[in-house]
């Protein structure tokens, strides 16, 4: 035997347990849909702070590469300084060893000269 009942507005209090249902229906959805955007902008945030620290360590990983490059031209550049340094003296010798012929070569002549 089936029980069938049809629903009577029968007072006002009836639309407004009506009206509240479809209510709390539609804030139900909306509660829904907003907890939905949050999770995706805190995933998306995520996904922003991991791209974030891969950036950072591929940038931590090539200062350090740079700054290992630099150790080890600075252990050259020592070696580097002291062969300029040997090559200016050298040049800086000759110049006086120049300079010295020069004024002895005018001197023989202003002795011949006289």
């Amino acid at each position: 035997m089936l029980y069938y009942s049809h629903m009577t507005l029968d007072s006002s209090v009836d639309i407004f347990y009506i009206v509240a249902a479809v209510a709390l229906a539609w804030v139900a959805v909306f509660l829904c849909w907003m907890l939905y955007e949050i999770a995706r902008f805190f995933h998306q945030t995520n996904i922003v702070v991991e791209e974030t620290r891969e950036k950072i360590g591929r940038f931590e990983q090539a200062i350090l590469s740079i700054k290992e490059r630099l150790e080890s031209s600075v252990s050259y550049l020592g070696v580097l300084a002291e062969g300029g340094k040997s090559l200016m003296s050298y040049f800086h010798n000759r110049e006086e060893k120049k300079e010295k012929k020069r004024k002895k070569g005018k001197l023989l002549e202003d002795e011949d000269e006289e």
